[in-house]
């Protein structure tokens, strides 16, 4: 991978040497944005330490970073009543974690319970002298747009959290206008782009022969979890008719409702357009991933709802373009003729006009130009030098 993205040495000699405890929250979180935060924060100088789980295991982290395994396996257990033991014990050592731990910061990334942790763990939190730095990587979660959450939610914000972290201009917006926050309490944060393991061996035509695609296809990527908000079956819809030949759509991720994987299996075998539909469902293995993005010409992010995504910073990280949705946070950090193209959300023609487009101009989209605007605009190292400024911020108010 060019050494725009590589990680910068000089970032540890100058690294603070009075580094501060530095305890992130990150239970059931992705692994991946987990690791890039703690070991941006301990290139700083602080001594991170994760509460995590099985899912943060295994990671290449730097050696000032410790994972504390408190969770074990972020799978709910179908017994409620193994379920709900699991759950004692992961609090009980939580708040036994958070009180022994030096530093007032507790900076949360993760996506949680927000009853269990939010309101139950926060007040504890705060009563053990903590200061709570709150990351909205969405400003309610996902297809759960209800009073129940909004009354939930504007307690966390408004009451319960010192600082909240967001990845995107318009999620701030919507926090101060939908609840009230104050502007000088969110703090705009560049989602960082990712530093993925790379094999120089797997160029693009090595990752579509490992892949069993011709080299002249022309071919789509929609990774991640798939859920109905995605909008994979959209992609699906507005390339029904679609006739350009050598044509082929990856679908790969995890579906939690099988509700939605059965509808895209459907959508993929009922296809009746040129198109190829290549559809597998289930978390990406890590050894997979690299072959995908590299065989990618263009990765979607047709989002019918949603404020941003990591996805996106994966794509750049291997220099691939990005055609995502106008909703929310998404379109920021696009670069038109240079990272990718938006469209307008939800409508099926703009989609394929944009797409037909960036599919006749692939070369204007140069991986080398991707990861250097990647590296000048979306750097984990810089977000973590802003969350730290946050932080000392909320530590001067508190005294």
């Amino acid at each position: 991978m060019s050494s725009v993205l590589s990680y910068q040495a000089q970032s540890d000699a100058q690294a603070s040497t009075e580094g501060h405890a530095r305890l992130i929250l990150a239970s059931g979180f992705q692994p991946d944005y987990v690791r890039e935060v703690a070991n941006a924060h301990a290139r700083l100088g602080h001594a991170v330490r994760i509460i995590g789980g099985d899912m943060h295991e295994g990671q290449e982290y730097h050696p000032n970073v410790a994972l504390l395994n408190l969770r074990g396996s972020d799978k709910r257990d179908r017994n409620p009543i193994r379920e709900f033991s699991k759950l004692v014990a992961y609090y009980a050592k939580l708040i036994g974690c958070v009180a022994s731990t030096k530093g007032e910061i507790l900076y949360d990334v993760s996506i949680g319970r927000p009853l269990l942790r939010c309101m139950l763990m926060y007040p504890l939190f705060r009563l053990l002298g903590k200061r709570i730095v709150y990351t909205a990587h969405n400003v309610l979660p996902h297809d759960a747009d209800t009073i129940r959450y909004r009354i939930i939610y504007w307690i966390v914000y408004r009451a319960l959290v010192d600082a909240i972290v967001v990845h995107g201009q318009a999620i701030k917006e919507r926090l101060v206008d939908e609840f009230d926050v104050d502007t000088d309490r969110v703090h705009v944060v560049a989602h960082g782009t990712y530093h993925p393991h790379e094999t120089q061996t797997i160029t693009k035509a090595a990752a579509r022969e490992h892949l069993g695609i011709a080299e002249d296809e022309r071919v789509l990527l929609c990774f991640g979890l798939q859920r109905y908000y995605k909008g994979t079956h959209f992609v699906i819809e507005s390339l029904g008719d679609y006739h350009a030949e050598k044509l082929t759509l990856l679908v790969r991720g995890h579906a939690p409702e099988r509700s939605y994987q059965d509808l895209i299996e459907r959508m993929a075998r009922t296809h009746r357009g040129p198109m190829r539909i290549d559809a597998k469902f289930g978390a990406a293995p890590d050894s997979e991933m690299e072959f995908l993005f590299k065989a990618a010409d263009v990765v979607l992010l047709p989002y019918l709802e949603g404020s941003q995504s990591g996805i996106k910073f994966m794509a750049y990280a291997y220099g691939r373009p990005v055609l995502a949705s106008g909703v929310g946070s998404l379109r920021e950090y696009v670069q038109p003729g240079v990272t990718g193209e938006v469209f307008s959300c939800g409508e099926h023609a703009a989609f394929r006009a944009v797409l037909e487009q960036m599919l006749a101009n692939l070369s204007a989209y140069a991986p080398d130009r991707i990861m250097e605007y990647a590296c000048e605009h979306c750097s984990f190292d810089t977000a973590a030098r802003q969350v730290d400024a946050v932080c000392r911020a909320v530590t001067k108010r508190a005294h």
